[in-house]
């Protein structure tokens, strides 16, 4: 036998040193997006377990991942070389040395320290308390319309809370989930009622934005449920919270409810990452499902609510009574919206009889709240005016604490007398309180948009207020305006809210604005659209930004959405056409003209005009993988049509081979591509394509029941009814299914049921 090799020398570190690198830390994983416990009691009596490591920088011998040859042995076994690691992440960092450099681990080794002094100064509170959640206060008996109000109890909405529980319960360590709907639906009021019922046994609340940072460090030592409300002002914060607990290995189950009036607009883009489509997929794999909007009740459960206000009240109402405040609501809103139950009750208490004005009464309620300010603070005009200056100004910013607005009055300087400091007493409310704004939402932005629809000295200070609104936190204050347009879009007053960001000084942000509430005006001849086209041509006239020309492009082209909507396609088609022509190839907007004006083509029959466009999209440099997979689906169906399966075959894979795609895009060119290849005769190819389907981790379940339903009926044809009984079982059993699906699937159960030979003997 020949001689052994000698081992390479590794300066590794001693056992002082190792000991000296875990108590730096507190035991903890220096890696920001971890940050576990590494120590522990051992099962049973005595003994403890370390799960972690003593990790080099600098590797300890010649060949390892980052090694320094300049260091002296002595160097390289010292503390200053070492960070404590959990054993996952030891080995993280010795596999990607391109992204796990030296400047990066010490970076988490000072950091590391800091968060361990932090918390011995603090004295080390339990993980999940460093997340801050506020469980609101019941409120009192007079607040019915607040979120949080107990004083009538919650009406309806148990296939929600089911819906939620089984959120919760999901096997899977980290999970999100989008509720959507319209301010009145009660999303908020759903999501405390989820709260209130799991506090025992979950860290539940609601997530304050001065807060939220520490999301994505978080290490929870017991479930742990975030609620996100206003998330349309929190989207950069949000997907960089998502995609962190997306990447972590959790101790305790976290979840994080997520709620917005649409899961549409540029802060939905942002949140979901869908400009890195990498890190994308894997927020993705943790959505708990596709957005969930909120509807309103059904007659009998409004009537049941409306009833309970009444008796809250001590008001015995007849069966009449409640029929006629019924009808009452329903004029206001035939959507059902328990809000305005709960106003055309207390409307009607207050002895002003029915009517289908919504603004009307919420303004008699907007004065029956204002005229107990003046009640209570009826010898100071000064606390009267404070009051109404401290609700429009958290009213506009959707809420603020007391340390910011103490931070605004001392950064920006209000004019004197606008607004009370922070130690002034007023009267009626705390001004903690206060600061939370009107509520709820649709209340408070009509508050607001009267006041400046007023004149004198009232509108110049609302104005003022405002536009201090706008200083402090523009995406707070964007998110009010989206909101306020959304809900009053027929007020006078919107064009103010869109008046009053800082056209001087940062043009490009208020006109962005503006541009992005041309949806939600719903109409396309709504005045407020003159006004903003007339609006950016001025500022185009004043600046060489070309910043500007873009925004004016995109607003023809929202304008031309509101037209294709109201089912002209003509009209559409010819503002699209104009937009285009001013519009450059490398320009984000450029492929939704197109695509959108292949749309309206197709609409009006040009089939080849149609195709044109989405091969123009499909062709260009310039477009996203997004835009392109759009087109290739879009142009997809034109073959179809045509009866060219080999075409939109090709087109769907075109879909599925790039590499920059949403879930959605991926799903509909798998499903279409499965149908056309059935239809051409490659049945194997098809039942590929929905093995593609559930086998893809971002794919939304309810998306993969459809796909297993389509399976199961194809077996059907296929005479394997057996088979197909297991799909539509599943369909069944899954707690989450388009309505359409799940009854369908019913019907087949049953088709199946009745076609069974029977086991009974003759």
């Amino acid at each position: 036998m020949g001689e052994k090799t000698p081992k390479t020398l590794r300066d590794d570190f001693s056992r002082r040193v190792k000991e000296t690198l875990a108590a730096r830390v507190a035991f903890r994983c220096s890696n920001p997006d971890c940050s576990a416990v590494t120590a522990g009691p051992k099962l049973g009596e005595g003994g403890a377990v370390n799960l972690g490591v003593a990790a080099h920088i600098t590797a300890a011998s010649p060949g390892g991942p980052r090694y320094d040859p300049a260091l002296t042995s002595t160097e390289r076994s010292a503390e200053a070389n070492g960070l404590w690691l959990c054993q996952n992440c030891g080995k993280l960092i010795d596999s990607d040395v391109t992204r796990y450099t030296v400047q990066t681990l010490c970076q988490w080794k000072v950091e590391a320290e800091q968060r361990a002094l932090v918390m011995l100064r603090s004295g080390a509170r339990p993980a999940n308390e460093f997340l801050e959640l506020a469980l609101p206060k019941l409120d009192a008996p007079e607040s019915l319309l607040a979120f949080a109000s107990t004083a009538v109890a919650r009406v309806g909405r148990e296939r929600e809370i089911r819906e939620l529980e089984a959120f919760l319960e999901a096997d899977t360590s980290f999970s999100w989930w989008l509720w959507t709907g319209s301010a009145g639906t009660g999303k908020s009021r759903l999501a405390i009622e989820l709260c209130r019922a799991k506090a025992g046994e979950w860290h539940a609340g609601f997530l304050r934005e001065d807060n939220q940072r520490a999301l994505a460090d978080l290490q929870p030592t017991r479930p742990t449920l975030a609620v996100v409300d206003y998330a349309a002002q929190r989207g950069e914060w949000l997907s960089d919270a998502l995609f962190r607990l997306s990447q972590r290995v959790l101790s305790a189950p976290v979840r994080v409810l997520i709620l917005e009036r649409q899961a549409q607009g540029p802060w939905w883009d942002l949140a979901q990452r869908t400009h890195r489509m990498e890190e994308s997929f894997q927020i993705q794999e943790r959505a708990y499902g596709l957005p969930r909007e909120l509807g309103g009740l059904p007659r009998p459960q409004i009537c049941k609510l409306v009833k309970a206000v009444a008796d809250q009240a001590g008001v015995v109402l007849s069966s009449t009574h409640v029929e006629d405040i019924a009808d009452h609501s329903e004029k206001m809103d035939p959507d059902g919206r328990p809000l305005f139950a709960l106003v055309a009750a207390l409307d009607w208490l207050d002895g002003n009889g029915v009517s289908a004005d919504r603004d009307a009464a919420l303004r008699r309620l907007i004065a029956r709240m204002d005229g107990q300010a003046v009640q209570a603070a009826a010898a100071s005009p000064k606390s009267v005016r404070h009051t109404r200056s401290v609700q429009i100004l958290g009213t506009a910013l959707g809420g603020l604490s007391v340390e910011s607005y103490a931070h605004l009055v001392q950064t920006f300087e209000p004019p004197p007398g606008l607004l009370p400091d922070v130690y002034s007493d007023l009267p009626l409310l705390p001004l903690e309180d206060l600061l939370d704004g009107l509520r709820p939402d649709m209340l408070g932005e009509l508050y607001v948009l009267d006041r400046v629809g007023t004149a004198g000295a009232e509108r110049h200070a609302a104005m003022a207020l405002l536009k201090l609104a706008w200083q402090k936190d523009q995406k707070a204050y964007r998110a009010f305006v989206e909101r306020a347009v959304g809900d009053h879009r027929e007020h006078p007053g919107v064009v103010d809210l869109l008046d009053a960001g800082d056209w001087a000084e940062a043009p490009a942000t208020c006109a962005d604005m503006a541009v992005t509430s041309i949806p939600l005006l719903q109409r396309s001849d709504h005045p407020v659209l003159d006004w903003i086209f007339s609006r950016l041509q001025s500022v185009q006239e004043s600046t060489s930004d070309g910043t500007m020309d873009e925004l004016i492009v995109n607003a023809h082209f929202r304008r031309a959405n509101l037209v294709l909507n109201e089912g002209d396609a003509h009209r559409a088609n010819d503002i699209y056409s104009k937009a285009l022509a001013l519009c450059a190839a490398n320009w984000k907007v450029y492929a939704g003209l197109l695509n959108n004006r292949g749309i309206s083509w197709y609409s009006l029959g040009a089939r080849e005009a149609a195709r044109a466009d989405f091969t123009a999209v499909a062709e260009n440099l310039f477009v996203d993988d997004e835009s392109r997979a759009c087109a290739f689906n879009n142009r997809a169906d034109i073959f179809d049509d045509n009866g060219d399966v080999r075409s939109a075959v090709r087109d769907r894979t075109a879909v599925l081979e790039l590499a920059e795609t949403t879930y959605n895009r991926r799903f509909i060119a798998h499903i279409r591509r499965a149908l056309a290849l059935r239809k051409s005769g490659d049945p194997e190819g098809a039942y590929g394509d929905i093995e593609s389907i559930l086998d893809s981790a971002d794919i939304i379940k309810e998306q993969k029941m459809s796909a297993r339903l389509k399976r199961a009926e194809w077996l059907v044809e296929d005479g394997e009814p057996a088979a197909a009984r297991i799909d539509v079982e599943a369909v069944l059993a899954s707690e989450r299914n388009f309505d359409s699906v799940e009854n369908v699937a019913r019907e087949l159960l049953l088709e199946l049921s009745v076609d069974a030979p029977s086991d009974a003997g003759c």
